[in-house]
């Protein structure tokens, strides 16, 4: 499973990495086969936007989910979704740093793992 987890605190993404047993990357480009988590910060530069987008684009066979957090607050959500893979993108409103907003993300990623536990038996 290679996550890809917009706008969430890096001590939230240490903790996704150890619950789940994923390898916590720095740039999509180290994507492997599978068990990547990278958490990406909120981007207001165009042109690193524009480097996710590509990067998105390039490697979305290798991308099982992005989940983005804070969507309305967040500029850059629409080129996301329109970057990532269809059907794999997910997004969360609320305080990406509260206890409301991790709580619904770990629910999601149980259903995504569960999910895809689920098409690998």
């Amino acid at each position: 499973m290679n996550i890809i987890l917009y706008g969430i605190p890096d001590d939230t993404a240490e903790l996704i990495a150890g619950r789940y047993d994923l390898e916590l990357i720095h740039s999509i480009e180290e994507i492997g086969a599978c068990g990547t988590l990278l958490p990406v910060p909120k981007i207001t530069a165009p042109r690193q936007l524009l480097a996710l987008y590509n990067a998105l684009m390039r490697h979305e066979d290798a991308i099982d989910a992005v989940i983005i957090c804070g969507s309305e607050t967040c500029g850059a959500a629409g080129t996301i979704c329109y970057g990532a893979p269809p059907g794999k993108i997910f997004t969360l409103c609320g305080d990406p740093g509260g206890e409301e907003l991790e709580a619904e993300l770990f629910r999601l990623l149980d259903a995504i793992f569960t999910q895809a536990n689920r098409i690998n038996l």
